[in-house]
């Protein structure tokens, strides 16, 4: 990240608390993110993920750790609102009012373990081929009680299905180079060099291919 002049700190608004005008800081950290190829070497997968690793199947493993500024009860008390005075036409509220952080010496932290599995497959939408991530399993380790954890792994399933992954498809539309611009010596006739994506046969079962530690793509090249 410092290599390419990337923040290492984004500084984001308080979480806020619905109906007032307070918020509580908050941090969150990804402490470690590891990548896992088929056959798999890097982490062992938990129970429910049907260890090991699937054949042409990735894993990824990530630990996030978080803090919530949650202050002591008898500073919470302080900002209890009085209630309305009788009579008194309350001004209409300000949607735009920049939110008060309560004040806290140090966050409530924890730090959560998420695995995922999933891979690669080449999909035609419009009748044009797509690279596109796939998510197959996805578990956070050890929330309690189950049910809460349960819940929350379906609400991060739905993120990533409906919003991110579809977001990350790439399309695979053919390369074309003119060899022929520049190079006229070399290349007196129009010669063009096509690249396309190499389609499923007997002799190449998948593209791309996720296998020896690696994910592969295979191309093809036409002189034309």
């Amino acid at each position: 990240m410092v290599l390419r002049k990337n923040p290492l700190v984004t500084i984001v608004n308080p979480l806020p608390i619905p109906g007032t005008n307070y918020g509580v800081n908050f941090a969150a950290q990804i402490v470690e993110a590891k990548i896992d190829f088929h056959p798999g070497n890097q982490f062992q997968l938990p129970a429910e993920l049907n260890p090991p690793l699937a054949v042409q199947k990735l894993g990824i493993k990530v630990r996030v750790c978080a803090g919530i500024g949650c202050p002591p009860r008898d500073v919470i008390d302080k900002y209890i609102p009085p209630p309305p005075q009788p009579d008194v036409e309350r001004p209409p509220r300000d949607e735009q009012v920049p939110l008060i952080p309560l004040p806290v010496r140090q966050l409530n932290c924890f730090c959560l373990d998420a695995l995922v599995t999933g891979g690669m497959r080449i999909v035609n939408y419009y009748g044009k081929p797509y690279l596109e991530p796939f998510l197959e399993g996805f578990e956070i380790v050890d929330i309690k009680p189950e049910g809460l954890e349960e819940s929350i792994e379906c609400y991060v399933i739905l993120l990533l299905k409906l919003s991110v992954l579809p977001g990350l498809r790439i399309l695979l539309k053919d390369m074309i180079f003119n060899l022929t611009q520049g190079s006229p010596d070399l290349f007196p006739t129009p010669t063009n060099i096509v690249i396309s994506p190499m389609p499923i046969s007997p002799a190449l079962s998948n593209n791309p291919a996720i296998e020896e530690d690696q994910l592969k793509a295979f191309i093809k090249v036409e002189v034309i």
